[in-house]
Order: C-alpha cells, then sequence, then structure tokens
C-alpha cells in the first residue's frame, strides 16, 4: 500500500487549522467564563443592595447625646444647639486654609447638600481654627463651595470650647501640636433629638454611600 507524504505546505496547513481550533476554543472558554463572572456579580450586588436598603433604625442605634454649645455663623450670627432643633444634620471640623483634607471634605459636604437639597438636612462646619476663622472668612469660604445659607452653617467661636465640643461631644480628634492643626475626617450624623447616630470616612466612597442610605433612613422615621 503507498503511503503518502504529506508536502510541507500541505502539513503548515493541517497545523494552522488546528492551531486555530484550539484558539477558537480559548476563546469560547473565556467568554463563557466572562459572562459567568458577570451574571454572579450581577446578582450579588441585587442581593447586597437589597441588603443594605433594608438598614433598620435599630441598626442605627443612638450613639450619644450632644452637649449645648454658644457659637457664631458665617453671618456674625448667634448659633446654638437649639437653632438645629427637630433637624437631621451632618456635622465636620474643617478650617478655611487647610489645603490637604479640608478641600475634598467640603466638596463631599457641597455634594450631599445638593443631593438632599429637596430634603429637610442641614449641614455644620465646625471651624477648629477659629482665630484665623472670623464670620467673613468663613462666608468667603462657604460662598466659594456654594453653600447655601439656609441650611449649611460654618462656625466659630472660642477655641477651647469647639475642641471641647469636638472631644468631649463629638468623640472626634481636634487640637494643636506645635504649628499644625489637627482634626478628624470624619462626618458626624445626627437625628433631631441631638443624638449622634453614626460615623462616616470622608475619604471613603463606601462610607459616603453608607451615610446616604443612613440619612434616608432618619428621615423615613
Amino acid at each position: 500500500m503507498e503511503t503518502k507524504v504529506k508536502s510541507p505546505e500541505q502539513a503548515a496547513t493541517s497545523t494552522h487549522r488546528v492551531l486555530r481550533g484550539l484558539l477558537w476554543g480559548v476563546l469560547a472558554l473565556v467568554i463563557v467564563g466572562i459572562l459567568g463572572a458577570n451574571l454572579w456579580s450581577f446578582v450579588h450586588q441585587k442581593s447586597g443592595a437589597t441588603l443594605e436598603s433594608t438598614r433598620s433604625l435599630s441598626e442605627l442605634a443612638a450613639q450619644q447625646q450632644l452637649p449645648d454649645f454658644s457659637l457664631t455663623d458665617q453671618s456674625g450670627l448667634p448659633f446654638a444647639l437649639s437653632d438645629l432643633h427637630d433637624k437631621i444634620w451632618v456635622a465636620d471640623f474643617i478650617f478655611t486654609t487647610c489645603a490637604t483634607i479640608c478641600p475634598p471634605m467640603t466638596i463631599q459636604m457641597a455634594n450631599l447638600q445638593n443631593e438632599f437639597a429637596a430634603e429637610d438636612v442641614h449641614f455644620v462646619s465646625f471651624s477648629v481654627d477659629p482665630e484665623r476663622d472670623t464670620p467673613e472668612a468663613l462666608l468667603r469660604y462657604a460662598d466659594h463651595y456654594g453653600a447655601d445659607g439656609d441650611r449649611w452653617s460654618f462656625l466659630t467661636g472660642q477655641r477651647d470650647a469647639i475642641y471641647q465640643l469636638a472631644q468631649d461631644g463629638f468623640n472626634l480628634a481636634a487640637g494643636h501640636r506645635g504649628s499644625e492643626i489637627l482634626h478628624s475626617t470624619r462626618f458626624v450624623l445626627v437625628d433631631r433629638d441631638q443624638q449622634v447616630r453614626g460615623y462616616y470616612e470622608s475619604r471613603s466612597e463606601g462610607s459616603l454611600q453608607r451615610l446616604r442610605k443612613d440619612i434616608r433612613t432618619l428621615l423615613e422615621q
């Protein structure tokens, strides 16, 4: 029987066909894997969103009662805790000459102000550099970030009183280390009874999303 010997051209063509078939097979497996991963991710995200959206008031327990305070707002008017009676509000501690963490914090607060523009939610930024942060300086800062003066107050006053309020009232760091001004980067959610309901890292998108959900939970109370 005569054995047929493939020419080099025929052998190359056969090898090319085999390799092409293998490549198509691998590509098909990759596509199936990607579709499967996307499907799992979609189901997982939907499930997680359902769980997060049902966050209850029992999970948002009151942590401490805020003490009264008497400060001055960006319009030069007296401002006390009683001015926030029956209001849900978000607080932070910043200073206007801060060039590092304060601008991103204030941008995030401005985003929250805009997002909840149709809701009865208020915002309060306490200055930890009150000697330089006069009402005039705070007003310029507030205008720069588009603050609504009816819903977002910037407060100044005696430095010791503000530091004590931050440390003893909000349980947040505030103070000096040499010429450096120290303060927390967290936002604080306060309910209508002036009770702290939660702390949220302003540099974490996940934490800010939790803050948004918690605000809505309190609004529905």
